[in-house]
């Protein structure tokens, strides 16, 4: 095992203690040698690294003589610019969660970094962009097989209990209780990979997302927070094949009920589409075509963290570099700070509490409006409804 790639877990609490799992399951691969993070001992992963050396900073990791080849950064939105930097001055090849950060300005601090060492490998954690099906889908997508791209749309519906919104201090939220920035919302967080998405199938080249040429959105809220439990976002966006596609998203944390994610891409010579199974399927003039399992899950770290080693040890490219990442951030954040937030109406709002004993709230007919807009790929607005 003289050649497994020694990895830094940089934040294992939520989202990050599924990387504990995956890494030391790879055991012929990863040898997880540090945890950095001051609250360790509350991640449901902790009994599994307890014994390795754990620090509150990469810069104490370091510090106390230890050393590691790669970085995985899995910690809140206002941190991943900083420890993204701090990984890179440290010479660790870096993966770091989706988003990217929390505002461009953060964002060009990270290219800049990366720029300074080329020789350091940086994957930014939009799974789906690790994902095989997902790869071959838009290579085919670039090689022209499939035509122009005409359209794409996305619904997701994922209601969240008041605890989502309690468990820090920054969900929901612009800025954390200390003052840093978060610009976190269910489209820029929870839903992001399904904004990244058609951004990245659109890009120019494997590495590339397109950039949006018109943004347009209406933003709602039934609970207590800053930014926005439900969005509905129309874009305008220029694609490698010289058109431009329409792209709608169609996204809640305050809708009814909960459903698996559907997308729908459309194309002069078929479809693709993928809807409660985790798979990518596709028709092409006629011809069913399966591109296997995306991998939303467990298999989703599995992806990134193979792609970690085989960028670290045999020099392979990254999908996702943070330039990648960027147009999505910056759709996102954009959307934050010029659409107004507009409260759902009171009549329509109701709290009850779901069969696991949490409380909630669900605005009462939203799930019709969200599939009318998807299948529409229309703006409330234009829909004529009142919210």
């Amino acid at each position: 095992m003289a050649d497994r790639l020694k990895v830094l877990l940089v934040g294992i609490g939520g989202y990050g203690a599924g990387y504990v799992m995956t890494a030391l399951g790879m055991e012929d691969e990863i040898e997880v040698v540090g945890i950095v993070d001051p609250f360790a001992d509350k991640s449901p992963a902790f009994d599994d690294v307890e014994d390795l050396p754990i620090y509150n900073t990469i810069d104490n990791f370091f510090a106390a003589g230890h050393t590691a080849q790669a970085a995985v950064i899995s910690t809140p939105i206002q941190l991943h610019c900083e420890q993204f930097c701090s990984a890179l001055e440290h010479n660790m090849h870096v993966l770091c969660e989706k988003p990217l950060c929390a505002s461009p300005e953060e964002a060009e601090k990270m290219m800049e970094a990366a720029n300074k060492h080329p020789e350091l490998k940086v994957l930014i954690g939009f799974q789906w962009s690790f994902s095989p099906a997902i790869l071959e889908a838009k290579k085919q997508i670039l090689s022209g097989v499939w035509g122009k791209p005409l359209s794409m749309r996305v619904i997701v519906r994922w209601p969240r209990a008041f605890s989502y919104y309690e468990r820090n201090d920054w969900a929901g939220k612009l800025k954390d209780s200390k003052g840093n920035f978060v610009c976190d919302s269910v489209l820029s967080n929870a839903t992001a990979h399904y904004l990244h998405n058609p951004l990245f199938m659109l890009g120019a080249d494997m590495q590339h997302s397109a950039e949006p040429s018109k943004i347009e959105a209406e933003c709602f809220r039934a609970y207590d927070i800053e930014t926005f439990d439900t969005a509905f976002v129309k874009l305008t966006v220029p694609n490698a094949q010289g058109s431009d596609t329409k792209v709608f998203i169609a996204v809640s944390h305050a809708c009814e009920e909960t459903v698996a994610p559907t997308i729908e891409y459309a194309f002069e010579h078929g479809r693709m589409w993928c809807s409660n199974d985790d798979r990518l399927h596709g028709e092409l003039n006629g011809e069913l075509k399966e591109f296997g399992v995306i991998g939303s899950n467990l298999e989703g770290y599995f992806n990134k963290l193979t792609r970690l080693c085989e960028c670290a040890q045999n020099d392979a490219q990254s999908p996702c570099l943070a330039g990648t990442a960027l147009p999505e951030l910056e759709t996102a954040y954009y959307i934050i700070n010029n659409i107004p937030v507009k409260q759902f109406e009171k009549k329509l709002i109701e709290e009850f509490t779901t069969t696991s004993k949490e409380k909630r709230l669900k605005v009462n007919g939203l799930d019709a409006i969200l599939l009318e807009s998807f299948d529409k790929m229309k703006l409330p607005s234009e829909l004529g409804v009142a919210l």
